[in-house]
């Protein structure tokens, strides 16, 4: 053998090739390492390290065709054991009694190398690395086989090949695979390979979030946002919503938060987008779901609702929003006309009448809208000792 260790001995050996080594009735083909059995405490044991080092061409006609090692420690970084041309490497080409060999590759964290198996050990090619697939991540070094790179865990991602930790998801954002659809926020608990803001509609309010929760109703969000209520004169009626949405004419939203519209009463309107519905004024009038008031006609007036616009009675007129009588030397005969003024030759004494009584004979007005008969026809006078006969 090329390297013989005992008693407690310890040796490390770097860039070197074992090349041709053999040992008859023996152990350890290129390397025997033994310690005392009464030797069990780790700082007292026989130890040797062999880094970027190639072992060829190795026998031995016992145990460890390429090393033996008896209650010791063997340590192989980055280093190869090659079998002869055309051969594999069989069972037994390392042998371990009482402890472990510590065979890792030169790869450094992220990375893991191009290793095989042998026993307890593993033979590398020596500065062969690859990187850790996206998904995954490794930490140490030392790493021997793609199945040492570890899932990302829950909540946490690697966007990129040879990753030495994973990172968490921010708020508003979940961790998903590449090949996952991203639009229903359902993300991967195990592995995840990105971090993508949640679709508008839904929400992360926690960091390492694997999925999007759903804005219930009357809330709505935007890409990446949290949910939030609708304003007034707004709102979103299923769950999910990527907007809120202004209620229609004749319509309204009083309070944030709102999952539908209400319809505004008769004798109110609204526009678009209203939180309130807005009175008619006086002398207008809406049915329920108006978006503007509509005027009474003339002659007309609404009630005190504003509901309904309705005629005044004979004997009256419209002014504004009300029914006011028509006075002396004016009448009106018709429900929602307006009152006219008395023609010359008849009046009208009272307030509220329906017509104009003609002057007595030889009697007559000197002007349309008169109370009282004033003046005579032309012919006649008036004789100031007798009584008017009106």
């Amino acid at each position: 053998g090329a390297a013989y260790l005992m008693g407690g001995l310890r040796a490390e050996f770097y860039d070197t090739t074992f090349k041709r080594t053999s040992v008859a009735n023996g152990n350890g083909g290129a390397v025997t390492i033994a310690s005392d059995f009464d030797k069990m405490n780790v700082t007292d044991r026989s130890a040797a390290e062999f880094t970027r080092c190639t072992f060829e061409d190795f026998e031995a006609d016992f145990y460890g065709q390429a090393a033996f090692s008896s209650i010791s420690q063997l340590r192989l970084f980055d280093s190869h054991i090659a079998a002869d041309p055309g051969m594999v490497l069989e069972a037994g080409t390392i042998f371990d009694f009482g402890t472990a060999s510590d065979c890792q590759s030169g790869c450094g964290s992220g990375m893991y190398g191009t290793c095989e198996p042998i026993d307890s050990c593993f033979s590398c090619d020596i500065g062969e690395c690859s990187s850790c697939p996206i998904g995954t991540y490794r930490s140490d070094s030392g790493a021997v086989s793609e199945d040492q790179c570890l899932p990302c865990p829950i909540g946490t991602f690697s966007g990129a090949e040879g990753a030495a930790q994973c990172s968490t998801c921010p708020i508003g954002s979940f961790v998903t695979l590449l090949a996952n659809d991203a639009e229903d926020g359902l993300g991967t608990n195990l592995g995840g390979e990105a971090c993508i803001a949640c679709p508008a509609g839904r929400e992360s309010i926690k960091e390492g979030s694997v999925l999007c929760h759903s804005c219930t109703a009357g809330t709505s969000s935007s890409e990446g946002q949290p949910c939030i209520s609708c304003s007034t004169g707004t709102y979103a009626q299923a769950s999910g919503s990527a907007q809120c949405y202004g209620c229609s004419s004749g319509k309204h939203a009083a309070t944030a938060g709102s999952v539908g519209c209400v319809t505004c009463d008769a004798g109110t309107f609204s526009t678009d987008g209203a939180s309130s519905c807005t009175s008619c004024t006086a002398g207008t009038e809406s049915s329920g779901g108006a978006s503007s008031c509509a005027a009474c006609g003339e002659g007309w007036v609404s009630n005190a609702e504003r509901s309904l616009c309705s005629p005044c009675d004979p004997g009256t007129e419209a002014d504004g929003d009300e029914c006011v009588e028509c006075e002396p030397g004016e009448f009106n005969p018709e429900a929602g006309q307006s009152c006219r003024a008395c023609e010359v030759g008849t009046t009208s004494s009272d307030s509220r009448s329906l017509s104009c009584s003609p002057c007595p004979y030889s009697y007559t007005t000197t002007r349309e809208g008169s109370s009282e008969c004033d003046g005579c026809i032309e012919g006649y006078y008036r004789d100031p000792t007798v009584a008017d006969e009106t």
